[in-house]
């Protein structure tokens, strides 16, 4: 991995002419959740017809993952897109140090400083024990089948990668060695043995979190990071040409990294991976030269399994880090894997009924794959720095809406039609998983023009982009509410934190209009989001910086509490406070001192510094963010 590029010439330019006021992290980090928002001087009056909107001096532009009105983040020595939630959370991270220790805060930032490139600013692996460094071990025989069930049944939702009955061979062999008293790799290979260990470091730390006692979440960190360490020293030691394991077990690397919050470490360990897939050609269909070879069919799906799931992520990691893709549909004519469970798979082929593979698990990939490049579309489309005009923005709005609606009714039943709260674990993970797929990628699409105006303009794409947020806060509030487990999943806890900035800012931009209309949805709607607020604050409190984003979601709460109804300004969630022992927290309430870190902004005059959301400026987004300083 090359190292981070210096800032940009406008980047260091502003901090040269920025003054003392703000710092260059101040000046330039906005939220991807804010990122709708019109840049400076690009809101229309509401008088303006819409065909002249593009032609106005200073008119509507689109947001620009590259607009230099925007400029870089640097954060720590790399540089983020501003448009990045990271670039907005690292904002949060100061927010937070006022409100605590000074010390912590240099204790963290001696901490970053010392570790090694790739994970600086991560919270470190737990330190292993003196014995552990020697030979790696493995849980007693059941529990570890039990471990591997909970992978493949809840933990990897649609990222269905590795072949189940291969995997179990290989944790079968690694037990005899250990039987044996030889390495734990014999027969097998180091690269595969390690992908055994990464598996086995997933499903502990969701088992662990399962159990909904946040006080332990260190103890759920720490009994994953054992199985995490052993697969890194196997991969430290790999031999010979890169092969697809190679890959796969990177791949399953970066989910956990993910899992555990530790982004930096994840996104190089990805690239990595990247790298791999391409050395391999795995985005490229099989020319003459390889078809003379005959093809392990368990191998070739495994193959297209794993260059999708790396395509789906890097789609979603570019728009959580605010970066390019490295994958370009136009250099991919790979197909899409077959539709077929693990076990009707042999390697010479399919076995079994054809015809009778209805609710097959790979299905989730299959159509995963086929939304993430409509995501991949909207980005490059709705987010582009060319100069478009609204109506063509429009009109690309509703192209992509229709795609992804069009998709969505192409879902088999398990996946669309059903609800999840009725399926087995194995359907229900992935169910959820492309509903929330489903839901975010109608916001992408739709939520620049939240506070676009005339809003009569608009109807549409806000309606399309607040009732998506609906969904999300309805299909996170069940969530939450059944099981403790939605607490350990990355992705479904971004989606929250858009769905919930999109809904904040539709109340505040409905107050500005004066709307009257049906006000009992509206309050119906705050309340599903104070709740998901809750949850959020809940399932990230131990995680930096998942845990910031329900610190940076207060100042949208309470922007848009204050242009509510009075009952609902008073209403507060709660968050778990750090205890110690084994109480079950369930349901933690915080004590006074630590409310004042969740509820900044009830703890000062914020209510008559807010901006009035009039114009929606650039530094209105900037003053919001810092004014809790």
């Amino acid at each position: 991995m090359p190292p981070t590029p210096p800032p940009s010439s406008d980047v260091s330019h502003r901090r040269s002419a920025g003054g003392g006021r703000h710092s260059l992290n101040e000046t330039f980090a906005i939220a991807n959740a804010v990122s709708f928002i019109s840049n400076a001087g690009t809101t229309p009056s509401e008088n303006a017809p819409l065909d002249d909107l593009s032609q106005r001096p200073g008119g509507p532009a689109a947001p620009s993952r590259a607009s230099p009105e925007l400029g870089m983040a640097e954060i720590q020595g790399q540089v983020f897109d501003p448009t990045s939630s990271l670039a907005f959370l690292h904002r949060a991270s100061r927010r937070l140090s006022a409100h605590g220790s000074s010390q912590g805060t240099d204790d963290s930032r001696l901490l970053a400083e010392n570790q090694l490139m790739y994970m600086a600013g991560d919270k470190p692996l737990a330190v292993e024990s003196e014995g552990a460094q020697q030979q790696p071990s493995l849980p007693d025989p059941e529990e570890a089948r039990d471990l591997l069930t909970l992978y493949f049944d809840v933990c990897i939702a649609t990222y269905r990668i590795l072949h189940r009955p291969s995997t179990e061979a290989w944790l079968s062999t690694m037990e005899g060695n250990l039987r044996e008293r030889v390495a734990v790799w014999h027969g097998i290979g180091r690269t595969k043995a390690a992908i055994i260990y990464v598996m086995l470091a997933i499903a502990k730390f969701h088992q662990e979190k399962s159990k909904g006692l946040p006080a332990r979440d260190c103890q759920a960190l720490r009994l994953g990071d054992v199985f995490f360490r052993f697969s890194m020293r196997l991969i430290d030691q790999e031999t010979g040409f890169p092969k697809l394991e190679s890959a796969q077990v990177r791949i399953v690397q970066v989910l956990y990294l993910l899992t555990t919050s530790r982004f930096n470490q994840s996104w190089y360990i990805f690239g990595n991976a990247l790298q791999l897939i391409s050395a391999l050609g795995l985005q490229r269909r099989a020319d003459w030269r390889r078809r003379q070879k005959s093809t392990d069919y368990i191998e070739k799906q495994c193959s297209l399994r794993t260059f999708w799931t790396a395509y789906v992520l890097d789609n979603y990691l570019g728009v959580v880090f605010g970066r390019p893709r490295h994958f370009h549909d136009d250099y991919i004519d790979q197909e899409l894997p077959d539709r077929i469970n693990d076990e009707d798979m042999s390697v010479d082929g399919p076995i079994g009924d054809p015809d009778d593979r209805r609710g097959c698990h790979t299905d989730a990939l299959f159509f995963h794959a086929r939304i993430a490049k409509i995501i991949g579309a909207v980005s490059q489309e709705m987010y582009t720095a060319k100069h478009t005009s609204e109506i063509e923005r429009i009109a690309a709005a509703k192209s992509l809406t229709q795609r992804i609606q069009d998709w969505h009714q192409s879902l088999p039943p398990h996946l669309g039609a059903v609800h999840p709260s009725i399926l087995i674990p194995s359907y229900r993970r992935p169910a959820l998983a492309l509903g929330l797929a489903h839901s975010h990628a109608i916001m992408h699409a739709n939520r620049l023009f939240l506070m676009r105006s005339p809003a009569s303009a608009y109807i549409t794409q806000v309606s399309d982009c607040i009732k998506a947020a609906k969904d999300v806060l309805e299909s996170v509030d069940t969530m939450a509410r059944g099981s403790p487990i939605f607490h350990a999943f990355w992705w479904t806890h971004y989606v929250t934190f858009c769905a919930l900035v999109v809904t904040y800012v539709w109340v505040m931009q409905q107050h500005r209009m004066g709307a009257t209309d049906d006000p009992g949805y509206r309050a119906r709607l705050m309340q599903l989001a104070e709740s998901c607020h809750g949850h959020l604050a809940r399932a990230t409190a131990s995680n930096s910086p998942s845990r910031r984003y329900a610190v940076i979601l207060e100042g949208f709460r309470a922007a848009a509490m204050n242009q509510s109804t009075p009952q609902h300004s008073k209403t507060h969630y709660t968050t778990p406070k750090e205890q110690q022992g084994d109480q079950n927290l369930a349901t933690p309430m915080l004590d006074t001192e630590d409310r004042a870190l969740f509820h900044p902004v009830a703890q000062s005059n914020l209510a008559t510094e807010m901006p009035t959301f009039l114009d929606w400026q650039l530094t209105d987004w900037l003053d919001l963010d810092s004014s809790t300083k």
